[in-house]
């Protein structure tokens, strides 16, 4: 709870030392006075010492009175020009714990944005020798310095921890003190215009939702944020999942693999189907492992043999040659019909992919016409009805000549026919691109086998022409090459472990993300947030009730789910629309509803144990015309709220006798303004 204990406004001029000095008590205050004795000024006065005075409709000094920075007229006639001028407001929280704020107006020697803050009752209490810290607001810094930010200071005396929110530009940063002060504060010349009306705006995206979730605690936001967060995670997440894809591509290209159960999207990786990289040798394939063992078993038999020489060679590396040539034919004709057919997928999919563009453009024109033909249908529209406006006969949605009988497709039958068009081409692309990749993995597979025989047909011929005395340098280089084949697959075996390893993190990461996901309510709204709002709707029609709300039934208004602001909804055929409950409402009558949702605000939050300071301010709350009994049950209302503070300014139309009938019976601590506020004090 946040009470205002005192208020002492200081106003030096040059005839004297002006000013005026109040104390508050816990419930219910009405403050009194005449139109034109200062309350307005009173009810600034505090908001300017809280840093508050954006509400008004400015910064600093210039919101505030003529009175406390120009002139003051007292008696009636009598100018005194003002030399200097302070206010210095004490207040206590929840805590017990009380300071005094002082902030000048007009000062030589202060600019407006120093705030000194009193360690204590400067104004209740006897010590008159408190030590203060000078703070600043209104500046960058003053929500968010924690040694001299007056708005941080305020934050913490509140017993607040303002959300992080973001803003137009994508950028996360606290909500503004300031944005949550017309919940509970209603100045007289623009709150009264609709609900929240003098929130600040600070490029803040649905101001109100983010107050009302923070006053009323509602888990909707945290779960806001952990979906953000979620998306941001699960975002981060592909772009390292895809980015480790196609490392392993890259990985299994340079072994001369294929890259098996693993896909370009997350997944949950099991052992039932682990990664793996498969080589070929002698048309079969293999695991990495299990082809280091074969290469074993060949570098062993190899080695048990005696190197046979040229001579000895001959007519086998003949045959060999007769084999590897035939065999690098039939390959090299595979790899250029393949290679032929790839270029004819590509053309394909380059006339897929402007069919696809084309009919986006066609759906794209379908639905504006749509759109017009809708929107002129709501205004009553004949074109629309498809009726010529003239000569009343009906129009065709078509340019075919009258005399052809055929039907053409309405417009909303072209859309979803477009539509249908576009998914099907989507697929035939989808399809296509993975049949390309298929194919270009083949053809780097064929490329390499090609070089591989190339190689070994150039080593035979060349041996061919060798001395046959010496031993075969083909079968030395053999043994040599399944030596460097075996070292090199080893390494390979150790990177794709760890590229493996690495995947699996990345798929523990998202398994994580995918049951955090799980565990969120699928609109945001927790049981107890369902329950917060419910109790909002029940107090705000009860007191629309107790005070004589008539513009409309109480069976069709509701609370928003999308800012929590009250709303009037109509019904349209099987639909249910909601609209902005001002509109619907006498102007009386949304005086009235801004009346009950304060109330409704501070009562759930009450209830809940939430958010709300606890302090309400009206100031003038009896607007266009309200009776003196509907405004009686709102001052009734108010006289209940023991537990919070409510300071209402009023004037009570300048009758003792209004004042009298209003506040018959209640229970009220009175605060009188005799004639002027600002008054000569003695030193």
């Amino acid at each position: 709870m946040i009470k205002i204990n005192a208020i002492k406004i200081e106003v030096n001029t040059d005839s004297g030392l002006f000013g005026a000095e109040y104390e508050f008590s816990k419930g219910f205050n009405i403050v009194r006075g005449d139109n034109t004795s200062g309350k307005s000024s009173l009810f600034q006065s505090i908001l300017y010492c809280l840093g508050f005075e954006e509400l008004i409709g400015g910064k600093n000094e210039k919101t505030m009175q003529s009175v406390l920075k120009d002139i003051v007229e007292y008696p009636k006639g009598t100018s005194h020009r003002v030399l200097q001028s302070f206010v210095l407001l004490e207040i206590e929280n929840e805590n017990e714990e009380i300071v005094t704020v002082r902030r000048s107006v007009i000062s030589t020697s202060r600019a407006p944005q120093l705030v000194d803050v009193f360690n204590g009752a400067l104004l209740t209490g006897t010590n008159k020798a408190l030590l203060s810290q000078p703070m600043f607001i209104h500046d960058k810094g003053g929500a968010s310095d924690d040694i001299y930010g007056f708005h941080l200071f305020l934050e913490k005396f509140f017993g607040w921890n303002l959300p992080y929110v973001v803003n137009k530009t994508g950028e996360k940063r606290k909500i503004y003190i300031q944005q949550i002060a017309p919940s509970f504060i209603i100045e007289q010349k623009s709150g009264w215009s609709d609900f929240l009306a003098t929130m600040p705006y600070y490029s803040l995206t649905n101001k109100e939702a983010r107050v009302i979730e923070f006053l009323l605690n509602l888990d909707v936001y945290e779960n806001k944020q952990v979906r953000q967060n979620l998306i941001t995670s699960k975002r981060i997440l592909d772009d390292k999942w895809f980015r480790l894809y196609k490392q392993f591509t890259r990985f299994a290209e340079r072994g001369a693999g294929k890259l098996i159960n693993l896909d370009a999207k997350p997944s949950i990786l099991n052992n039932s189907n682990p990664i793996s990289i498969l080589l070929s040798h002698e048309n079969e394939s293999y695991t990495i492992p299990d082809f280091i063992e074969i290469q074993n078993e060949q570098l062993k038999e190899l080695e048990t043999k005696i190197i046979p020489k040229v001579s000895e060679k001959i007519e086998q590396d003949e045959a060999k040659i007769d084999s590897l040539t035939e065999s690098i034919n039939a390959v090299t004709l595979n790899y250029e019909f393949l290679t032929e057919e790839v270029g004819f997928d590509r053309d394909k999919l380059k006339r897929y992919e402007a069919q696809l563009e084309s009919l986006k453009e066609d759906l794209r024109k379908n639905k504006g016409a749509q759109k017009v033909k809708k929107l002129g249908a709501e205004l009553d529209s004949k074109m629309a009805q498809d009726i010529c406006p003239t000569c009343e006969q009906t129009i065709k949605d078509s340019l075919l000549p009258s005399d052809i009988a055929q039907n053409p497709m309405l417009i909303e039958d072209n859309i979803v026919f477009i539509e249908a068009q576009i998914k099907m081409i989507k697929v035939y692309i989808e399809g296509l691109e993975f049949s390309m990749s298929e194919k270009e993995e083949r053809l780097n597979r064929i490329r390499l086998n090609l070089s591989n025989k190339r190689q070994l047909l150039r080593e035979l011929k060349k041996e061919l022409v060798a001395d046959d005395r010496l031993p075969s340098e083909l079968e030395i280089e053999k043994k040599l090459n399944v030596k460097k084949r075996i070292e090199f697959y080893n390494r390979y075996l150790e990177d794709f472990n760890d590229l493996v390893e690495e995947a699996k993190q990345l798929s523990s990461e998202h398994e994580q993300l995918l049951k955090d996901a799980e565990k969120l309510p699928s609109d945001f709204f927790s049981v107890s947030d369902r329950k917060k709002l419910d109790y909002l709707l029940q107090q705000f029609k009860r007191l629309l009730a107790e005070f004589d709300y008539k513009s409309k039934s109480s069976d069709f208004i509701d609370i928003s789910m999308d800012n929590y602001l009250p709303v009037a909804q109509k019904q349209f055929g099987d639909d249910l629309k909601s609209y902005d409950l001002r509109f619907d409402s006498s102007a009386s009558d949304f005086i009235r509803c801004i009346w009950a949702y304060t109330c409704s605000l501070y009562l759930t939050s009450n209830h809940f144990g939430a958010n709300h300071p606890k302090l309400l301010m009206f100031d003038e709350p009896k607007q266009q015309d309200i009776s003196l009994n509907h405004f009686k049950s709102f001052l009734t209302e108010l006289s209940t709220y023991s537990g919070a503070q409510i300071l209402l300014f009023a004037s009570f139309e300048n009758s003792d006798e209004s004042y009298s009938s209003a506040t018959d019976g209640l229970n009220f601590n009175l605060v009188y303004i005799d004639k002027k506020l600002i008054k000569p004090i003695e030193n």
